[in-house]
């Protein structure tokens, strides 16, 4: 067994957006410090950080800075070097581990290992020439979403395919730059839910309640808890979470996304070993928050299971929301906490923030949350 980290130890963190700057708070209420590396002097981190390493993330040196300074280590996104966890590995504790990064950061390897542990994941084939992607789209049949292997995030790298000219059109882009893809079916979803479980280094799993996501141009936009599934997709969801962080072996925070097609079954679609924008409620409506619960693994402590205090919804804030964002008309919905994350660069479709609706029912919530999405543009459609 691991033993916990005394009060004061640092806990190393790459990457100093939002999700590092949130696990720092938690982390400094803990007792603890912390040393963020990125390559951003301005990163939201930064300003809660007692060190921090400004560095590009393929610097050898900044790494052994990193592994000097700190006790213990996690990283908040998973576009880092495999490599380069792996050594800091071999100098100090880090939560989660190298095995992970590599399954999460390429899809054909995410959805092979998830199938050879028996976790359902929807029909697929894999692809590295036009030739080969034609022949993929014909064995998965139409409608299909082509996804690049590697590097693809909120719908980046992702294409739709629903007709016979959608692939022509496809394909004659293609293969003037191929590059290795995933020929994924196109499900008919009830809806899509995702749980983040947490699993400490003596193997105890706890997670988070099921979340039940809304994305708009392929973002997050909105999040709500308790998810409107039946309770035998909450067991499903639930269930196989748990699998998943206990066939791949994580030590640390998961986030598991799956989808719910419309006979109920429950199929995983990504997951990402760190908290999760989906996660973000956990901040204003649990027991417990995502971020705590990743500095507890990453200090060896004892973590609680999650309960949910009050019905909830988180709402994405993106660039062109909060450009016309009234603040002060927001704060007279009841029930809202408005996160802002003190990024300096504005563009319309990254992440500045989020809003978390808190109220004593679903429909209350529901009511408030359609109240903050009409004030930034993105009434109910």
């Amino acid at each position: 067994m691991t033993a916990p980290l005394p009060t004061g130890s640092v806990i190393g963190i790459i990457g100093g957006g939002q999700l590092g700057m949130m696990t720092i708070r938690e982390a400094q209420r803990m007792g603890f410090r912390s040393a963020v590396w990125d390559p951003d002097p301005d990163c939201p981190a930064s300003r809660l950080a007692d060190d921090v390493i400004t560095a590009p993330f393929d610097d050898a040196s900044a790494a052994a800075r990193l592994a000097e300074k700190a006790d213990a280590i996690t990283y908040e996104f998973e576009h880092i070097s495999v490599e380069l966890v792996r050594s800091l590995e071999a100098k100090k504790r880090v939560r989660p581990g190298h095995d992970i990064l590599r399954v999460a950061q390429h899809r054909e390897v995410e959805k092979t290992s998830l199938r050879s542990h028996g976790i359902p994941v929807a029909k697929f084939r894999v692809a590295e020439t036009a030739e080969a992607v034609r022949m993929a789209i014909e064995e998965v049949g139409l409608p299909v979403v082509v996804k690049t292997s590697s590097a693809g995030y909120d719908g980046k790298g992702q294409s739709m395919l629903r007709s016979s000219a959608d692939a022509e059109r496809f394909l004659e882009a293609y293969a003037a730059s191929p590059v290795p893809v995933v020929v994924e079916t196109f499900l008919d979803l009830e809806a899509e839910v995702s749980v983040i479980a947490i699993r400490d280094a003596g193997g105890r799993v706890q997670e988070f309640p099921v979340v039940q996501n809304e994305h708009r141009d392929h973002i997050l936009h909105l999040s709500v808890v308790p998810a409107q599934i039946s309770d035998q997709v909450r067991r499903d969801a639930l269930h196989l979470a748990r699998r998943v962080v206990e066939g791949l072996d994580v030590v640390g925070v998961l986030c598991v996304e799956m989808f719910v097609t419309r006979d109920g079954t429950v199929l995983v679609n990504e997951i990402a070993p760190r908290p999760h924008n989906s996660g973000h409620f956990s901040l204003d409506a649990c027991s417990i928050s995502q971020f705590e619960a990743l500095v507890r693994v990453v200090a060896g402590l004892d973590i609680p299971e999650p309960e949910l205090s009050t019905p909830c919804a988180m709402v994405n804030l993106l660039g062109k929301h909060v450009s016309r964002l009234d603040v002060a008309q927001l704060h007279r919905i009841p029930g809202t906490k408005l996160h802002l994350y003190g990024k300096l660069r504005n563009e319309p479709k990254r992440k500045m923030g989020h809003v978390t609706i808190l109220g004593a029912s679903e429909a209350v919530v529901r009511e408030r949350m359609e109240r903050v999405r009409t004030l930034i543009g993105e009434p109910n459609s």
